[in-house]
């Protein structure tokens, strides 16, 4: 796996983990959620399963995040992450490993950033794995308030409480809908959700999937939490993307 340093739109540092496949099949970019980094034990599991079936794997720290790149997670917004997403994609396109269709696959509100992407882009795009899944504003509101979106940041060695600027992120939050354009969506879908997930729960998941055409199927991961961690856990979701892999986008 190799470490690259990119800039984005606003000239911020975006640090770009890249694992390159020998024999490439395919492309995958792997978007972490709010308050989480590329390193996250789930976000490797999609990576390290992509790369099992020959794909080419892009993860990244986003900006005004907790992990390696520029800002500050006070400024966090969900276009500020979209924004930063779009960027890897565009500069992906001047490296001799990309190619089109690519897969995309998001956590949290990089699920939420990475449907946005294929609503606005859906001829570049070969499948989505849209993973716990920020669906809207609206929903995301209606779970967590001003003092429960705080991270935790390595600074100096140590740990640092890390808090959002409430009123921005609420109010760009509250433009993101993805439901009304699910219809979009004709690539394969693969969701993924645990069922004790209290702040994208199943039946917010199912608002979008009973949304979307027919070429999709949901997984429900029993005991599972909003962000996978336990072992099991993460076998279950590898099992779930290499058969998602061999059945929907290898022919």
């Amino acid at each position: 796996m190799e470490n690259l340093f990119i800039k984005n739109r606003q000239g911020n540092k975006i640090v770009v983990n890249l694992s390159k496949s020998n024999n490439q099949t395919g492309l995958v970019f792997v978007m972490p959620g709010l308050g989480n980094i590329k390193e996250e034990s789930n976000i490797q599991t999609f990576v390290d399963s992509f790369a099992d079936k020959g794909f080419t794997a892009v993860s990244f720290d986003l900006t005004n995040g907790v992990g390696e790149s520029d800002g500050d997670y006070s400024q966090a917004t969900f276009t500020g992450y979209y924004n930063d997403l779009s960027d890897v994609i565009e500069w992906s396109k001047s490296q001799d490993w990309y190619q089109e269709p690519f897969v995309l696959a998001g956590h949290s509100m990089g699920g939420g950033c990475i449907l946005r992407y294929g609503a606005d882009h859906p001829d570049s795009l070969l499948g989505i794995a849209p993973f716990a899944t920020v669906i809207g504003g609206h929903q995301t509101l209606a779970k967590f308030g001003r003092d429960d979106l705080v991270a935790m940041k390595i600074e100096n060695t140590k740990e640092v409480v890390k808090k959002i600027d409430w009123e921005p992120f609420k109010k760009d939050i509250l433009k993101y809908d993805i439901v009304p354009e699910a219809h979009k969506f004709t690539m394969p879908i693969l969701m993924m959700v645990g069922d004790k997930d209290i702040g994208t729960p199943l039946e917010d998941q199912m608002k979008l999937y009973d949304s979307m055409p027919d070429n999709k199927e949901i997984h429900i991961i029993k005991g599972a939490p909003h962000t996978f961690e336990e072992a099991k856990h993460l076998l279950k979701m590898k099992q779930i993307i290499h058969n998602w892999i061999d059945n929907k986008l290898v022919k």
